[in-house]
């Protein structure tokens, strides 16, 4: 008895085939005639709704979220600092309190008391971290950090407090 069975399905189509002869959009929403080349000397023009003019500068406009201060890309690093020390038992859990929500604390103690496979791969150290605004006074951060030749990520929600300031208040680590 034989039966047939399919596992696998075909990757959907995102680009039209090679053989597409339709007349590519132009950037100012027109189509282009049919003899018109591509100014760098191509047969075909890729449609993009993307000019490929980059902005001279950010634009602000009213409602939109806002970037970033350095107070809070330093907070934020100082944090994953503290945390990733903390991590490797390099420092006391308690210098974490006036940084990250009372429940995180306890969430670090227990990552640093526990076993670590990655920690027999060196001590770590912070790479680069990033912030995102979601609200005006919040912020999600996520970075990376090494330990020997590998490379890790961390991720919080950074939050201001009206009676703290910064304060951490969720935090992932992989």
């Amino acid at each position: 008895m034989s039966e047939s069975y399919t596992f696998l399905s075909r990757v959907p189509r995102f680009e039209p085939a090679a053989g597409d002869d339709a007349a590519p959009i132009l950037p100012g929403g027109s189509a282009a005639q049919s003899g018109a080349r591509h100014p760098l000397g191509h047969g075909r023009h890729r449609s993009s709704p993307h000019s490929g003019a980059s902005p001279r500068t950010a634009a602000r406009h009213p409602g939109t979220l806002p970037i970033p201060s350095p107070d809070v890309q330093r907070f934020t690093e100082q944090a994953f600092r503290l945390v990733l020390e903390v991590l490797d038992r390099r420092r006391n859990v308690r210098q974490l309190r006036p940084l990250v929500a009372p429940s995180l604390v306890d969430v670090v103690r227990t990552f640093a008391l526990a076993e670590s496979p990655a920690r027999r791969l060196g001590v770590a150290a912070l790479v680069r971290v990033h912030l995102r605004a979601v609200e005006p006074c919040v912020f999600e951060a996520f970075g990376t950090y090494g330990r020997g030749p590998r490379i890790f990520v961390i991720a919080a929600r950074v939050e201001q407090q009206s009676d703290t300031g910064w304060t951490v208040t969720s935090l992932v680590i992989g």
